[in-house]
């Protein structure tokens, strides 16, 4: 994988959880079930993922952008 693929593949992860967060029903890019979403006071760490472990993203709730830190926004 190249660095523009990687930045497109992580843009994409950051798209998917910023819909599932927001409520949108949204499905696995792999397997096409619908995501579940743990939010934050779940008890789980906040994710977004496949019943089927087809994907998964795990949240970081530090009010930061993925993209933003890892300077890809730049890009």
């Amino acid at each position: 994988m190249n660095e523009n693929e990687f930045i497109k593949e992580i843009r994409v992860l950051q798209q998917i959880a910023d819909r599932a967060m927001a409520g949108e029903e949204v499905y696995c890019p792999k397997c096409g079930e619908l995501l579940i979403i743990n939010k934050l006071g779940s008890g789980k760490h906040p994710s977004v993922f496949c019943p089927n472990n087809d994907f998964k993203v795990m949240i970081d709730y530090k009010g930061n952008n993925v993209i933003e830190n890892l300077g890809l926004d730049k890009k």
